[in-house]
């Protein structure tokens, strides 16, 4: 590993903390410009400074020596294969697939919800923004109170901070791709 990346960890670490670069300095026992110089990679530090300087934030030599694999760019599930995952909706038999859990620092969270028939009918209020496009099946979905007849191919998107709820019409289960937005 390089003293750059040695150094941005080190960074990071003391950054995350709000520690300032004189208070590190000072309880690692080094100079401010020492501190500074082994941040931005422009000197390679013996062990027993970083041992000092890993001390003096409270943490690990390994945190500074560890490289951090990318981010995925993307997450991809395949046709049947997303994670079954607990919404409030679950305790009312309401099944959610989640499709992206595996993507870091999403702003979205997209499901595949069923409902099936003799699940009750529950009532929902959360902030940030909602899409509900129906895959199959038909159903009744009332935002605050106004109430929308769908079937396959209808879409909704809508401020999920009024109360809603999704009634299910007819024998047969209905599936939506559900997608809760964050709201920054």
């Amino acid at each position: 590993m390089d003293e750059r990346t040695i150094g941005a960890n080190i960074r990071k670490v003391r950054l995350a903390k709000e520690a300032s670069l004189t208070e590190v300095a000072k309880r690692a026992g080094i100079t401010k410009g020492t501190l500074s110089k082994i941040e931005t990679g422009q000197t390679s530090s013996p062990i027993s400074t970083l041992l000092s300087i890993a001390s003096a934030l409270g943490v690990h030599l390994s945190d500074f020596v560890r490289e951090e694999t990318p981010a995925k760019r993307y997450t991809l599930t395949r046709k049947g294969q997303g994670r079954l995952v607990v919404r409030d909706g679950s305790k009312f038999g309401y099944a959610y697939e989640g499709l992206a859990v595996d993507f870091p620092n999403r702003l979205a969270e997209p499901f595949v919800f069923t409902i099936r028939p003799g699940d009750e009918i529950g009532k929902f209020q959360h902030d940030g923004q909602e899409f509900i496009y129906v895959l199959s099946g038909h159903v009744e979905i009332t935002v605050g109170s106004d109430a929308f007849e769908m079937k396959e191919g209808d879409f909704i998107y809508f401020d999920p901070t009024q109360t809603h709820q999704t009634r299910l019409l007819g024998d047969e289960p209905a599936r939506f791709l559900c997608c809760f937005i964050e709201k920054h």
